[in-house]
């Protein structure tokens, strides 16, 4: 093999896969961009997924056509899918907005956190850490079927993602990037069923 190729690729793996904090270098390319926000979502294939949180619960899910069915939550609360991880800057941005939308709607509304690193790379250990170091009360998953489902809902590429589902699991809104409480509470109203 190519030593240089082979030292681009190792730079390439160190920069997708190596936490960073607000002093440290991250690729940008991997965040999401608000801008760039498309409300259009491909129709998707139905598959069944399981899910487990960090305490240990599963959160099962079947993919529609038109959104997903979440088994727990069906006919009872809307969803909000958080495509995350721990080394983005927006997504820790992002957390105080979600805890608040969380408790404001809490009788209608759930958020889901799919954590989108490894356990090899974030250990269920440190995601706890995070956790307690942000006060995180809405459910977060790990595992290797966070990225078959994050795949399977969009090809997700860059974070955050986030992907809202009405009560009855239709798709409403896919956000990118951050977005203000406002423009959440806007799909939020449909998705409960207030508009």
């Amino acid at each position: 093999m190519n030593t240089k190729y082979y030292f681009a690729a190792l730079i390439t793996a160190v920069f997708l896969f190596t936490g960073c904090d607000s002093k440290s270098e991250f690729d940008e390319s991997l965040v999401a961009n608000a801008k760039n926000n498309n409300p259009i979502i491909k129709e998707f294939v139905s598959r069944t997924f399981k899910l487990t949180t960090t305490d240990g619960k599963i959160i099962e899910l079947t993919t529609t056509k038109e959104g997903i069915d979440f088994k727990d939550y069906k006919g009872k609360k809307a969803i909000l899918v958080d495509v995350f991880a721990t080394w983005c800057p927006p997504c820790i941005k992002g957390i105080p907005v979600l805890k608040q939308l969380r408790e404001k709607y809490k009788d209608d509304f759930e958020i889901v956190s799919v954590l989108f690193e490894t356990q090899a790379d974030k250990p269920k250990a440190e995601v706890l850490e995070f956790i307690e170091k942000y006060e995180i009360t809405y459910p977060i998953t790990i595992g290797d079927e966070n990225f078959r489902f994050a795949k399977d809902l969009d090809d997700v590429q860059r974070i955050p993602e986030l992907f809202l589902f009405s009560k009855d699991g239709k798709f409403v809104k896919k956000f990118l990037g951050e977005s203000d409480i406002e423009t959440y509470e806007k799909y939020l109203d449909i998705a409960i069923g207030k508009k």
